[in-house]
């Protein structure tokens, strides 16, 4: 599923086992017009470094005497303080490594910026060996990189390392553009990084603008990411920060059979997403997602709050577990005061909704509340999720409320328990439909009659469910405090085999017996135990079990009172 093979690539570093398998813009302060000397942070000495002007036998000391390679850091010894100045308007053309040379203090960090005019001093290394780092900076503490362009590269733009063993951070990076490389323009790569600002920064054309692999506190404002590979931003293994007034736009232009998204999220705990923009993900030929925001796995009190999730290929936002199961979910995330517009432009897998649950507990006692939604037609606001997770406040943009499922009027009833929407033609059967009240996962769907499914007429009109391998559907109902059964009708696929179990489900707790159809060209009547419930909105579900290719087919479906 999404974006698997990143996952394992950017968080190998980690002690977490992955799943197996996301036109030129200028950026901030374009140019460093006006003689700018960077490193307000510092009252340090400068080192100056030109390519087109200087020699690493040069002292380094003035514009008048500056060294001429990055290399060249590696031979000086440094204090708080300092300052390593590059020429604006210089380009470089190498591969450069600096190690354990930068250990600044709060009030003294080493920063390393431009000077002169004209455009931002570019790092680049085209004709490097295939994966190589343009820039790798390891085990730094309170340094400042800023104004700088690192671009054109065939592997990472600018790597943050940790190689000795222990934790290092304290570091901004500001004002920086990446640009035309095959992976992730700003890269974090190490497990134990703390307190880090990535603020004003910009991206195209590579994997991610920003990508980090663990820590504490990693904070991104003010970004900008268009025309990446796979997605804007990866956050794997942080606890605690912000990303604010964010944008990515436009990603995916890079075929991925794991699918791409603006940000991944993976492993992260106490994390906060504002005022944002997730738009425009695209996703191309069979690859499935494209959407604004995946919860990856392993995500804790994730907030994402006053964002613009719109036009995107895919749904705006999912939550996944990598197939993990429920020791892989997310839970306590929460979705607020979010807009979403217009997303569902190409969706594949997932698709029908714009916050998806790909498993039914996968964001336990989490919210989504208070949003706006522009729905494009067929599409469902939020699939069915785990009870445990409060929905509410939620309305189209003219202001009509959302509700999970419709109220009790009455009579308890199961919304299309016959599965005859979304229509399908003559001798179609579709996986996991667009449409309707149902949410469909595993390979769940609707088959029509004469289909190559070939399941016996329907008792029901002319569609029936099919529960193809361990599957499952769920819909919400309304439903007064009292006592009930499930119902429904059922036989097997002839050419599947016998074999396929199944069961009835409320709010997650089982209500009926395992019991498996043994005809293949008739339906069979099947009902659950009676269950109890107190008044008010229910989660029903029917699951199948068999992890061989074994399918039922289910119809008429339906909610008897018990007297």
């Amino acid at each position: 599923m999404t974006l698997r093979k990143i996952f394992c690539m950017l968080s190998c570093m980690l002690t977490v086992s992955a799943c197996g398998g996301e036109t030129p813009v200028p950026g901030p302060n374009e140019g460093n017009q006006g003689g700018n000397e960077g490193g307000g942070e510092s009252s340090g000495p400068a080192y100056y470094i030109s390519y087109s002007r200087g020699s690493d036998s040069n002292p380094g000391t003035s514009p008048d005497a500056p060294w001429k390679t990055l290399d060249r850091i590696n031979r000086g010894t440094f204090e708080p303080g300092d300052r390593i100045l590059l020429k604006s308007g210089d380009t470089w053309n190498s591969v450069t490594v600096i190690d354990s040379k930068f250990t600044g203090t709060a009030e003294k960090p080493i920063v390393i910026s431009s000077y002169g005019d004209g455009a931002k001093p570019r790092l680049t290394a085209p004709t490097a060996p295939a994966g190589s780092s343009i820039l790798t900076i390891n085990n730094s503490d309170h340094l400042v990189v800023e104004n700088l362009e690192v671009s054109n590269g065939t592997g990472y733009g600018l790597v943050m390392g940790i190689n000795d063993g222990g934790t290092h951070g304290d570091i901004v990076m500001r004002n920086i553009h990446t640009a035309d490389m095959p992976y992730v323009g700003i890269w974090f790569n190490a497990e134990h990084n703390r307190n880090v600002e990535i603020v004003s920064c910009t991206s195209e054309h590579t994997m991610h603008l920003f990508a980090v692999s663990g820590g504490t506190n990693i904070d991104v404002t003010d970004c900008k990411a268009e025309n990446c590979h796979y997605g804007g931003y990866s956050i794997i293994g942080v606890k605690g920060g912000t990303m604010k007034n964010c944008k990515s736009l436009y990603g995916g232009q890079e075929p991925a059979p794991q699918g791409t998204c603006g940000l991944f999220l993976g492993i992260v705990d106490g994390y906060e997403v504002v005022d944002s923009e997730f738009a425009y993900q695209q996703r191309l030929g069979t690859d499935p997602d494209g959407e604004g925001i995946d919860f990856e796995r392993n995500n804790r009190n994730v907030v994402i709050r006053n964002c613009h999730m719109h036009d995107n290929a895919g749904c705006a936002i999912m939550f996944f577990e990598s197939g993990g199961g429920s020791e892989q979910a997310n839970d306590h995330c929460t979705i607020e005061n979010c807009r979403f517009e217009n997303n569902h432009r190409n969706a594949r897998s997932p698709r029908g909704f714009e916050i998806h649950f790909s498993h039914l507990d996968d964001n336990n006692y989490g919210v989504i509340r208070n949003n706006t939604f522009d729905l494009p037609e067929g599409v469902m606001f939020v699939s069915t999720a785990d009870p445990s997770v409060t929905i509410e406040g939620n309305k189209l943009a003219d202001g009509t409320p959302l509700v999970i499922a419709p109220a009790y009027t009455g009579s308890p009833a199961v919304a299309n328990g016959g599965f005859e929407s979304p229509a399908l033609e003559y001798g179609k059967y579709e996986h996991r439909p667009m449409g309707g009240v149902w949410t469909f996962r595993g390979n769940s769907g609707v088959a029509r009659y004469g289909s190559d499914f070939n399941p016996p007429p329907a008792p029901e009109g002319s569609q029936v469910l099919f529960l193809q391998g361990a599957s499952d559907v769920t819909q919400w109902v309304s439903l007064a405090a009292g006592s009930y059964k499930l119902t429904c009708k059922a036989s097997y696929r002839e050419n599947s085999g016998l074999g396929q179990s199944m069961a009835f489900y409320v709010d997650g707790r089982q209500v009926s017996d395992m019991f498996s159809p043994a005809d293949a060209t008739a339906y069979t009547a099947y009902e659950s135990n009676p269950f109890t419930v107190e008044e008010g909105v229910r989660m029903i579900e029917i699951r199948s079990f068999s992890e061989e290719d074994k399918t039922v087919f289910v119809d008429d479906i339906a909610l008897v009172p018990v007297q």
